[in-house]
């Protein structure tokens, strides 16, 4: 497209290379056997205005591509001078520019100006040759109105071809559009997949090592401030930074294996059924945990189950960090969702100086995972801290159900 643009500038700034040899190879080819009948059939001084005619034609010919406008009117006012001199003007080669900026005014100019020059000039050049003495009196050539005629024919099919080669160019031109454009969108999409990758990676990363690192800071905690509980916070420890070793070498090895290829997540799935020995896990590093189930759970998408598992570690860390040390769990199977509420009695807030705050990563990600599977969260902090997930059953899971 750049090429495109740098092409249409140099035919509006001047001549164009090509133009130029045009020129050339027309006036090598047309000019010195229009001299030649020039001098050999008409006076000297007429021959000389009509080979100086001939030679701005020729001249003119160079901005053909650049100004369409300025050649057409310098060829058509060089064949008119011409045939003021003489009505012999038709048969001298130089004549044919005509044809060539008529061409170049329907592919490069005004359209309406080149097939306005070859009508009128058609009519004017038939009329020039009923009239010429020389030819009147030899009685000799073609009838009036058939070099009429040809001339009108010529010109349209200069006319036409000009039409052709300007579609020709418009259909260049769009298709230099329409790549760039393409172009543009590939490059765009690519860095909204990179974008959404980063987000991904960094989601992963946040689930592998916040849960395990905050209970791994209060077990610590609690090993240095209660001496008698040390032995099981360093079980809980030892325990919890093996589960997190193993999830963050399989979180690697899958992003070395698989890179920007494989948009999935990168954690190994997590089912419903994981989610008591969470809340097992958590209830050792000192979080109280209240689980009341209505309805009755079912076998889901994995990467639905992935979410609600996600959803729930993320808000039991959360509480274990920032709550009072109590959370009321609640899971509502209805018939096609469902529901699952985190309650803290207390706002969970951290203070912006404080070195465990995380700038609503966890929050942010756990609302990007639950989007992903259609479903919803809200945030109420009006009496503590609930969270509220409702995700939609798989519709895969709802056919297999009603199969069994």
């Amino acid at each position: 497209m750049q090429q495109a643009r740098s092409g249409d500038d140099a035919r509006r700034s001047g001549v164009t290379r090509r133009s130029v040899v045009t020129a050339v190879v027309a006036a090598a080819l047309l000019l010195p056997p229009t001299v030649m009948i020039a001098f050999s059939s008409l006076p000297v001084l007429t021959a000389a205005g009509v080979v100086a005619a001939a030679v701005a034609a020729h001249v003119a010919i160079a901005w053909l591509r650049a100004r369409p406008g300025l050649a057409l009117a310098v060829v058509t006012g060089s064949v008119a001078l011409q045939g003021l001199l003489t009505g012999m003007f038709l048969f001298l080669p130089s004549s044919l520019l005509v044809l060539m900026v008529i061409h170049g005014s329907a592919a490069y100019g005004n359209r309406r100006a080149g097939l306005a020059v070859g009508a009128l000039g058609s009519l004017l050049g038939m009329v020039r040759y009923a009239v010429e003495p020389s030819i009147v009196a030899a009685d000799w050539g073609p009838a009036p109105w058939l070099v009429g005629l040809l001339l009108l024919a010529l010109s349209a099919v200069a006319w036409a071809l000009g039409l052709v080669r300007r579609a020709e160019r418009r259909t260049a031109e769009l298709a230099t559009e329409r790549l760039g454009l393409e172009r543009r969108d590939r490059v765009h999409r690519e860095a909204e997949a990179a974008a959404a990758e980063r987000a991904r990676i960094s989601r992963d990363l946040h689930d592998v090592l916040a849960h395990s690192l905050t209970v791994i800071v209060g077990q610590a905690r609690v090993a240095r401030f209660q001496p008698d509980a040390a032995d099981g916070a360093l079980d809980v420890i030892e325990d919890t930074a093996r589960d997190s070793l193993r999830d963050l070498r399989t979180t690697l090895r899958t992003l070395r294996d698989h890179g920007d290829t494989h948009p999935v997540s990168l954690l190994p799935h997590q089912r419903i059924l994981d989610l008591p020995a969470l809340a097992e896990g958590l209830r050792k590093a000192g979080l109280r945990v209240e689980r009341v189930v209505e309805g009755t759970s079912r076998q889901l998408d994995p990467q639905v189950e992935m979410a609600i598992h996600r959803f729930v570690q993320e808000g039991l860390t959360n509480a274990l960090r920032y709550g009072d040390g109590a959370v009321h769990w609640q899971e509502v199977w209805a018939d096609s969702e469902v529901v699952i509420t985190l309650h803290n009695a207390v706002p969970v807030a951290t203070p912006a100086s404080s070195p465990e705050a995380t700038a609503g990563f966890g929050l942010l990600g756990m609302r990007e995972r639950l989007a992903e599977v259609g479903a919803t969260l809200i945030i109420d902090r009006r009496t503590g801290f609930t969270l509220t997930a409702t995700l939609p059953y798989s519709p895969d899971s709802l056919r297999s159900k009603d199969a069994s």
